[in-house]
């Protein structure tokens, strides 16, 4: 077994447990229900300006 592989298998194991404790919990008899909920076109539009912004701040930094 390489190291490189051996290496991640905590990882992915941890990782493995952890959706499998996440779908075990979501599926209890009295668990709430979350609807999927839409954002809304603004959230995307301010999330698209907020990108925006940060990447000219890293323009100009990179440059200074």
């Amino acid at each position: 077994m390489s190291q490189e592989f051996a290496m991640e298998m905590p990882a992915a194991f941890v990782t493995a447990v952890n959706a499998v404790d996440f779908e075990f919990a979501s599926a209890r008899p009295d668990a709430p229900v979350v609807p999927y909920v839409e954002k809304p076109p603004r959230t995307r539009a301010v999330r698209a300006a907020v990108a925006r912004r940060l990447a000219r701040v890293a323009k100009v930094v990179r440059l200074a």
